[in-house]
């Protein structure tokens, strides 16, 4: 999976769909998702240094999918700050599930693969005064 975002932006979110598939492979259920601490990592691709560590996600959930089938229910989110897109390069992310009921444990997703965000340069550097 690839995201893209410009340098010095904090739009748009990174989003990642917990689809039907993947919760039924992980074991993952709807009493579990109530129940969970989710946070986000991101590593510089070339040197190792994490650009943002165990930072707090979000998990959306999605009432509307009756009216856009199209939609997961659950999804990983996570709202860059201004200093976590300052480099441009390529990184590599990913969510930490921490499931808080009894003898859940945890769960890092992508699980067999990975996220590259890529942070482009850009020209413009806005600040509010």
């Amino acid at each position: 999976m690839n995201f893209f975002i410009r340098q010095n932006s904090t739009l748009p979110e990174l989003k990642f769909p917990l689809t039907p598939k993947l919760r039924e492979k992980y074991g993952i259920t709807d009493d579990m998702l109530e129940g969970v601490a989710v946070t986000f990592s991101m590593i510089n691709a070339e040197t190792g240094i994490y650009q943002i560590a165990n930072v707090a996600a979000n998990i959306v959930f999605s009432p509307n999918r009756a009216e856009n089938p199209s939609e997961e229910f659950y999804t990983l989110t996570h709202v860059f700050k201004l200093r976590d897109t300052a480099k441009p390069g390529r990184y590599y992310a990913e969510f930490c599930l921490d499931f808080l009921c009894e003898g859940c444990g945890k769960l890092k997703l992508p699980a067999n693969d990975t996220i590259n965000v890529i942070i482009s340069g850009s020209i413009t550097k806005t600040s509010v005064v």
